[in-house]
């Protein structure tokens, strides 16, 4: 990532929340802590954050403190020709009448542009998602309750119980912020929260990844590689990374890059 884009990213997450450590800002970049120092330097000369013990602040801190991650609109701007190819890949394994389940994210909402001539069941925590299948599909559609977190445009539930406790699909895709041989990752304990909630409702498990994500790393696991069954993914895999989802019992779908 070039560093006007990391730039942008760092802004961005310091916007979103009072404080953001270089740890967190790491992950988040895929860059080492000592990069992120550097342009956490940087910015705080130009005056644009406060530099602070550990990480960086906002100059005006925000009031509504969002989710940890890459908000949903620099996620969009990231390998999405990649993300509709894997997206697109995704719904040549759905048919009339079944029942799905999609977690939020930009490769899986990606799958909404495809859909739109199927007659489906979904549920759904992608406001973007839901917003699109409504619109322009002759699915059904289904949102759990709780609060729209704008910044990565997906809806969650603050409790134990909603309507995923009461659902069952055919078929559940997620996407991921990292994958490895320690499962699938994300940034934020509340996104993993959601997603586990569906893990286990559903006949397959089917993973959306670019594979730009099998570089990224995180704390917070999802589950294990051996409770996905299905990996779809684009040609940049790395030979490690396929034997990793290959010993897991995963089926691997490998998509080309789209000619530029």
């Amino acid at each position: 990532m070039h560093e006007i884009e990391r730039h942008r990213v760092i802004l961005s997450e310091v916007e979103a929340r009072p404080i953001v450590t270089v740890t967190h800002l790491a992950d988040v970049l895929g860059a080492s802590e000592a990069t992120v120092r550097r342009d956490i330097a940087s910015l705080d000369q130009e005056g644009k954050l406060r530099r602070v013990r550990g990480g960086a602040e906002a100059i005006n801190p925000p009031s509504d403190v969002s989710l940890l991650g890459r908000p949903y609109s620099v996620s969009q701007t990231m390998n999405m020709e990649v993300k509709r190819s894997i997206a697109k890949a995704a719904v040549e394994l759905l048919s009339d009448n079944m029942s799905i389940m999609i977690s939020g994210g930009t490769t899986t909402a990606a799958m909404s542009e495809y859909m739109r001539s199927l007659k489906l069941q979904v549920l759904t925590n992608s406001f973007s998602i839901a917003d699109q299948l409504i619109k322009k599909s002759k699915c059904s559609v289904t949102v759990p309750s709780g609060k729209i977190h704008r910044e990565q445009n997906i809806i969650l539930s603050p409790f134990p119980s909603d309507i995923s406790n009461h659902t069952y699909a055919d078929i559940l895709f997620i996407g991921a912020y990292g994958v490895n041989s320690h499962g699938v990752m994300e940034t934020d304990p509340q996104i993993v929260q959601a997603v586990m909630k569906l893990i286990n409702r559903a006949n397959q498990r089917v993973l959306l990844v670019d594979s730009s994500k099998f570089q990224n790393r995180s704390s917070m696991v999802i589950c294990p590689l051996s409770q996905i069954d299905i990996v779809i993914t684009d040609d940049g895999i790395d030979n490690k990374s396929k034997e990793v989802i290959q010993s897991a019992g995963c089926r691997l779908i490998i998509v080309e890059k789209q000619k530029q």
